[in-house]
């Protein structure tokens, strides 16, 4: 691939986005191959980011030698389908749990030690779960990808939480992820390895709030008043998870879909792509006549 991209790179115009873990530095997470922190940061002349301070990873933005960055992301795209399905089904699936959870394939088999479980924060979850299922909460949850495919074995949660979770499987169709959303008050993300949890805005755009990890990599942008709250550590958990739990309850407190439709989805993303693109690197590309959008490849 390095060959190619060194064959090509003066032809095609090759931008990087935020879509895992802290790429292009190296990776955190003790389950993933690893690699030099120089070997991608400055290989390509943009990326789209969701760090905090891009200039840890790309240097000083004032270089002209330095990669342009802009503060986008994969989850920044294509969200017109959970919009669409949250419109179309919310009378059809009234709220039956308290909180979504999404563990993407859970390591289940390994008793939820690996990349996915790390990546998802999953000790800390464990610890979270014994907060929300006590007495002074006893709430329900729905645990996504909690179980293995074969549908044997579950991931260990909190005696106090029996009864009151619904631990499911990969789910290989969206839609059913969706259905549980939707009927959940509010998404926990516990996840600090991050750069682009897609769930995140697909929460949103269902029109349901988001409990966040303040640490996350990306996705802490989608955040505000309208959105949810932010948690640091389990210092302030308890104070923030009551905030939500209160203000999810009743129903008028946030407006997340509405601000993911005034802010992300191909409309608003696609056409400051186009801008940022055409911007930093206008002599080197040309858009078809009466175009207004640009669309990352995959996003």
């Amino acid at each position: 691939a390095r060959t190619l991209f060194d064959r090509f790179k003066h032809d095609i115009l090759f931008l990087g986005i935020s879509s895992f873990e802290a790429f292009p530095k190296n990776s955190p997470n003790p389950y993933s191959e690893n690699f030099s922190d120089d070997l991608y940061r400055n290989l390509l002349p943009g990326f789209l980011t969701m760090q905090r301070k891009p200039q840890d990873y790309f240097g000083d933005p004032a270089s002209p030698n330095t990669t342009k960055t802009i503060l986008m992301s994969q989850s920044d795209f294509n969200l017109e389908g959970p919009l669409a399905f949250g419109r179309r089904n919310v009378q059809r699936l009234p709220k039956r749990f308290d909180f979504v959870f999404s563990g993407t394939d859970q390591n289940v088999d390994t008793d939820c030690k690996g990349w996915a479980s790390f990546a998802k924060n999953w000790t800390f979850m464990v610890e979270a779960l014994e907060v929300m299922c006590s007495p002074e909460f006893n709430l329900t949850g729905v645990l996504i990808a909690n179980k293995n495919k074969a549908n044997t074995r579950a991931c260990w949660i909190p005696e106090s939480c029996r009864g009151k979770m619904v631990q499911t499987t990969f789910l290989p169709n969206q839609q059913v992820f969706f259905e549980y959303n939707l009927q959940s008050h509010f998404m926990m993300v516990p996840n600090i390895y991050d750069a682009s949890p897609r769930v995140v805005t697909q929460s949103l755009a269902l029109d349901v709030p988001v409990l966040m990890n303040r640490n996350i990599l990306g996705g802490w942008k989608y955040l505000n008043d309208q959105t949810g709250e932010f948690f640091h550590d389990m210092s302030d958990f308890k104070e923030q998870l009551r905030k939500i739990v209160d203000r999810s309850r009743r129903g008028d407190y946030y407006r997340p879909r509405e601000y993911i439709e005034s802010h992300y989805g191909n409309d608003k993303a696609g056409v400051k792509f186009r801008q940022f693109v055409e911007e930093h690197f206008g002599d080197r590309v040309s858009f078809p006549e009466g175009s207004t959008q640009l669309i990352p490849w995959g996003a």
